[in-house]
């Protein structure tokens, strides 16, 4: 046996929750009376009692049943985080086709010294993001591809009876087990233990009175000091050679002792019958383990083929067309077959379009928030109307009445991984020249292509309206609602690259489209850089009074034009504006027509 100072690898294990029954299950998942979470403030404790452990190689495992099912799992990922181990991964941000093989990757990542036990299922997908950047080491099985798992539930007196083993050659395999010289010392919501399964077994018939405290250094115990843990062990049998079971049979195999006292606890798995009665006529395996990669299966794989744990489960889309029924009428019979739901949120007054949308099967919204306070064109009011009338969205495709979409987003989106936590955006190729217009905009994060999911961290505490109401066109709003992200979570996928049906200028329509009659509205004017003021429209002579909105904070004032400088500052690292820094962000310059 090891003293837990020895391990590579020391376990929390925090839940008892599993959406999987397997077959002798080394947590004894089927047979717990109750589902319970370790409390975020035991888990704390649990992290500082091993300072002074950790080490090159050595990893802090988070497991359970299933762990990413516990009630506060992002919260105790993140305190994690903060009290254990490296810096947080850059990992899993580009969209992933080949999920097995990166969860394989994964495997033998232990930089951040904290590493993350799962079978998948929904609570992974639900906190996909945090995972992606606390855990740099996971040990993943979906148990899909045929694993064998050992019996645990044969007593000592059991096993020796009906395979005549001596007392003495049964303690020196326990002193040999695989499972404490392979793997885990643990701590759980009772305590610490010397072994992941004595722990296991100690919670649910003895309510952990077992335990050892959970206090600095408890992991320095040596084989002499375990004690009347060791007992505990009287009750495994997966230090001896014994019979398997194949882990998606959800049957464990229990000898009779072990079958009296989970009746007595009321062990769900034994009242359906769910179970084996250890027979040495019947299961005469001698299992021996060799590999920790023992209960994976012969093909090795992590993750089976298809599971759809990490995969899109539906995609929507939000687009507004307001006066562009012309190029509606071009794209939406192709984009509409793309999305499990599209809305198309348009003004009252444009039949034109509220006609396509109904040939062609598109959900209407019809919306005038656009025109309210006097805006212009607040096209940030009707993609929120848009996206509050979604129908349980998961992943959201923001684009324009003039895009065409690739004709393989669909294909291309539900057959990878994307992480939650990104904003995704490809190309855009103009269909003729727009003057004016830098060429880095058509590979830019912008509104004609935004791919994001509302679990975002970004943008999960505004939903259902996630986008800025504060600017007056349909000007910067696109950029504000990609800076919500930081940098490196805008991530490009060129594969989707979209085409363009643009206007002859960039800004042209940015006030809405077909408009004569601006007198008494709000309406853009141009933009503020660390280049200066640049306009979109001809006018002779600049407004005494214009509104300025930044696109990164969404802040907003309405200024005298002769005072622009003493609001807008540049700065070493670009603007500043109402004492807060914003980079290379710019401003939306609006005035009152």
């Amino acid at each position: 046996m090891r003293s837990p100072a020895d391990m590579d690898i020391v376990q929390i294990d925090i839940s008892t929750k599993c959406h999987l029954k397997c077959s002798n299950c080394t947590r004894l998942i089927p047979h717990q009376p109750s589902r319970d979470d370790m409390k975020v403030e035991t888990f704390e404790r649990a992290v500082k009692s091993m300072d002074g452990w950790d080490g090159p190689n050595k990893v802090i495992g988070v497991i359970a049943g299933e762990p990413t099912l516990h009630s506060e799992f992002e919260q105790i990922s993140r305190r994690f985080s903060e009290l254990w181990g490296g810096p947080l991964t850059g990992n899993g941000k580009l969209p992933i086709k080949d999920f097995n093989r990166f969860a394989t990757e994964r495997l033998f990542d232990r930089s951040t010294g904290r590493g993350l036990w799962t079978s998948l299922g929904q609570g992974f997908y639900k906190h996909y993001e945090t995972i992606m950047e606390v855990y740099g080491h996971w040990n993943t099985n979906t148990h899909e591809v045929g694993g064998q798992h050992q019996a645990l539930l044969v007593t000592r007196d059991d096993y020796c009876k009906t395979t005549g083993m001596s007392s003495e050659q049964w303690e020196k395999n326990r002193d040999n087990c695989w499972v404490q010289g392979m793997w885990s010392a643990t701590i759980n919501d009772k305590g610490a233990y010397f072994c992941e399964v004595a722990g296991a077994i100690d919670r649910l018939y003895f309510n952990g009175s077992h335990a050892w405290p959970v206090e600095h250094g408890w992991w320095q115990r040596k084989p002499e000091d375990f004690k009347d843990q060791l007992d505990l062990c009287n009750l495994c049998g997966l230090a001896q050679p014994g019979p398997s079971q194949l882990d998606v049979l959800e049957r464990d195999i229990i000898s009779e002792q072990h079958v009296a006292k989970l009746k007595e606890i009321g062990s769900p798995a034994v009242k359906k019958g769910k179970y084996e009665l250890y027979d040495g006529a019947l299961h005469t395996q001698k299992r021996a383990v060799e590999t920790r990669d023992n209960y994976v299966g012969q093909e090795g794989r992590r993750v089976g083929i298809g599971n759809p744990s990490s995969k899109p489960k539906k995609l929507s889309g939000v687009l507004v067309c307001v006066g562009y029924s012309s190029y509606l009428e071009q794209t939406l019979p192709t984009n509409v077959k793309l999305f499990d739901e599209l809305i198309v949120v348009t003004s009252a007054e444009d039949t034109q379009t509220q006609e396509l949308v109904k040939q062609h099967g598109a959900k209407l919204l019809i919306s005038d928030r656009c025109f309210d306070d006097d805006h212009s064109f607040n096209k940030g009011r009707m993609l929120n109307d848009g996206l509050a009338a979604l129908t349980d969205p998961d992943w959201v495709i923001l684009t324009d009445a003039d895009i065409t979409l690739n004709a393989d987003t669909r294909k291309f989106i539900m057959g990878h991984s994307f992480n939650p936590g990104c904003l995704y955006y490809t190309a855009r190729n103009d269909h003729t020249p727009v003057e004016n217009q830098h060429a880095k905009v058509n590979m830019e994060p912008n509104g004609y292509f935004q791919l994001f999911n509302p679990k975002a961290i970004a943008i999960r505490g505004r939903w259902p309206s996630p986008v800025s109401e504060e600017f007056c066109s349909a000007g910067g709003v696109d950029t504000w609602f990609c800076q919500q992200w930081p940098g490196d979570k805008r991530v490009a996928v060129p594969e989707l690259a979209v085409d363009h049906f643009p206007s002859k200028s960039i800004g042209e329509n940015w006030n809405g489209i077909g408009k004569t009659d601006f007198a008494g509205k709000w309406r853009q004017l141009g933009i503020l850089t660390t280049r200066g003021f640049s306009t979109f429209l001809q006018m002779s002579q600049l407004p005494e009074t214009v509104k300025l909105t930044d696109t990164l904070y969404g802040q907003s004032k309405v200024i005298p034009t002769a005072d622009v400088n003493e609001y807008v500052k540049i700065v070493p690292t670009g603007l500043e504006f109402l004492g807060k820094p914003l980079g290379q962000s710019h401003i939306h310059v609006a005035y009152r027509a």
